[in-house]
């Protein structure tokens, strides 16, 4: 008897204590159910929206330029490169400006400033105290080389082939031999079309380059002046014009062969 009336006093002791701690379990659950609407509300309301990465009119010029460089890189690659010479056809000064404006980005004008830049190096302008050393040197020598080509392009695309009425274009001959090929191709940088159809001294490209030459020596720091290295630095563009003529004429057929394009 005694064992019954302890079990039935555990029993209403317990029943007690769950009762008694029932309200305070429901009381917390109802407090943090509002302290998590409550951060929520915070959240959404008044804590500020993240920061957008702002876009500068200078990250757009920049990012507008390298599409643009890219896509002409691209192009150099996938196309026929320059045209034929049955298809020559003669310009107009408004078509002639558009062939200046399209050298402007084109990846010839710089590759040949970074020609130039390293031709810098091999004569040792690299050592001369108006640059700085390292990379930030080599910047600053590919941006003035850059700049002298850019120059080339309006004298020798443009300006010059509109007043002497000559063509400013490259064009291939993959008619001829191998040989005969290569002597015209590298020829070219002394010769050229006129605008009636003949064949005639390419005053516009050594004029043009001898003008942009002249010029730079105005803002580029420690160059030589005078005749010789004026013609010292006509001659080296006139050879590495040869050159780029070579990569015009025969890329066309090595694409074919190698890239299968």
């Amino acid at each position: 008897m005694r064992m019954i009336c302890t079990i039935l006093v555990l029993i209403s002791v317990c029943g007690l204590a769950s009762a008694q701690s029932t309200p305070t379990d429901q009381t917390s659950s109802s407090q943090a159910t509002r302290s998590m609407a409550m951060l929520d509300s915070l959240t959404k309301d008044e804590l500020p929206d993240a920061p957008e990465p702002a876009s500068t009119p200078e990250i757009a010029r920049f990012q507008k330029m390298k599409g643009m460089i890219k896509k002409q890189i691209n192009h150099a690659i996938d196309s026929n490169g320059y045209p034929n010479l049955v298809e020559w056809r003669p310009l107009t000064a408004k078509e002639k400006f558009q062939v200046f404006l399209h050298s402007t980005y084109s990846p010839q004008t710089f590759a040949n400033a970074a020609i130039d830049e390293t031709m810098d190096r091999v004569k040792g302008d690299h050592l001369n105290p108006a640059y700085e050393r390292g990379m930030m040197g080599v910047g600053q020598r590919y941006g003035i080389e850059l700049s002298t080509n850019e120059t080339d392009v309006f004298f020798q695309r443009f300006l010059f082939p509109t007043l002497l009425k000559q063509d400013p274009r490259y064009f291939r001959n993959p008619d001829l031999r191998l040989f005969p090929r290569i002597l015209y191709s590298m020829s070219r940088v002394v010769l050229t079309r006129t605008d009636s159809g003949g064949e005639t001294f390419n005053a516009s490209r050594i004029l043009g380059s001898t003008a942009s030459r002249a010029i730079s020596d105005l803002y580029v720091p420690g160059d030589r002046q005078g005749l010789h290295p004026l013609t010292g630095c006509v001659s080296f563009d006139l050879l590495r014009d040869a050159g780029m003529n070579l990569v015009h004429e025969f890329w066309p057929d090595l694409r074919r062969k190698f890239l299968h394009r």
